[in-house]
């Protein structure tokens, strides 16, 4: 909340110190607490606020903001001793369940440079980057940027950009856009955009875009579109669609449409439409092409259907490959090859290429 959500005159002094601690916290507390909040401190120091406001106020802030507000001055620091003793207990600050919020760039940094592992919740309206160190970051809260050393973010963290060093995201922690680094993107986090860097979402993990970088998807995880960079989904992984890049499709990975780039279906993955881009097929991977002009090299025992209207596609065939083609033209490479074909449909069988079984 800031001093422009009510109304009433503008804080000075210590007034303000007190609304920077307290102000996140008391916007999400009882109606009407934020207005009398604010309003009350508009006569401090003149006029303290009632003992009632006050218990409402230290039961919504975290540990390190009761401390925080004890260290104002020594009346407020005698009333955190009198309603939350804890907050002026060094050893509650020191239990394995303890994460502090850090607000500023400045205490961030001090804190990095302790010898302790360092748990942190980044404070509302908190713009900090990380240069250092392996800290574990928890939501809710964002942080701007990551720029070196390792970063384990918890929960509904947000994390603006990734320029260097590494990222571990869990939980349903989000990462607008990696330009550089590593992360690892674990359970349900979420990726908006890589544009550089190297990438690996494992479990349900979300990719939206994908222009540039180096990309793993493993497991159940998912990326919405491919249009640069190289991208290897294993597994369960899906991808929707792919408009450019290079692309590697292994195990039971899915992609819904290929309108570009270049990619390689191998194991038992799943094309469902092919319009264009360069597609290589193997081992039992099934490719549908619906149209366009879309080069299909299938090899193996992959098998390539191609729909009725698709008279630009071209396939080249070898190995074991089942080609079923109601249109487009499609190269025989070997004689173990088996092809399904109608009358719209263009077969060459190059001489060296022997016999091949043609239904």
């Amino acid at each position: 909340m800031t001093t422009g959500d009510v109304a009433g005159t503008e804080l000075t002094g210590q007034a303000q110190d007190v609304w920077e601690i307290v102000g996140h916290a008391v916007q999400d507390g009882p109606a009407g607490l934020p207005a009398r909040a604010y309003e009350a401190l508009q006569t401090w120091p003149a006029h303290n606020l009632p003992h009632d406001l006050w218990q409402e106020i230290l039961a919504l802030l975290p540990l390190e903001d009761q401390t925080r507000l004890a260290h104002v001055d020594q009346g407020l620091r005698d009333i955190v001793q009198q309603m939350a003793p804890q907050a002026l207990d060094p050893t509650a600050h020191t239990t394995p369940d303890f994460t502090r919020t850090i607000y500023t760039q400045t205490e961030l940094d001090h804190s990095l440079n302790e010898k302790r592992s360092l748990h942190f919740i980044p404070g509302t309206d908190s713009n900090l980057t990380i240069g250092q160190g392996w800290p574990t970051v928890h939501g809710p809260g964002t942080l701007t940027a990551i720029t070196g050393e390792r970063v384990t973010a918890h929960g509904d963290i947000h994390i603006t950009t990734v320029i260097d060093g590494g990222v571990w995201a869990r939980e349903q922690s989000t990462i607008t856009t990696v330009t550089g680094g590593y992360v690892r993107a674990y359970d349900q986090a979420s990726i908006e955009e890589v544009t550089g860097g190297s990438v690996c979402a494992y479990d349900q993990a979300t990719i939206t875009t994908v222009t540039g970088g180096t990309v793993t998807a493993d497991d159940q995880a998912t990326i919405t579109t491919v249009t640069g960079g190289t991208v290897t989904a294993d597994d369960q992984a899906t991808i929707t669609t792919v408009t450019g890049g290079t692309v590697t499709a292994d195990d039971h990975a899915t992609i819904t449409t290929v309108t570009g780039g270049t990619v390689t279906a191998d194991d038992h993955a799943t094309i469902t439409t092919v319009t264009g881009g360069t597609v290589t097929a193997t081992g039992n991977a099934t490719i549908t092409a619906v149209g366009g002009d879309a080069h299909i090299v299938a090899r193996g025992n992959a098998r390539v259907i191609i729909e009725t209207g698709a008279s630009g596609v071209r396939v080249d065939a070898y190995d074991g490959a089942d080609i079923t083609a109601h249109s487009g033209t499609i190269t025989l490479h070997s004689p173990d090859v088996t092809i399904t074909s109608n009358s719209d449909a263009v077969i060459n069988s190059p001489s060296q290429s022997g016999d091949c079984a043609i239904l």
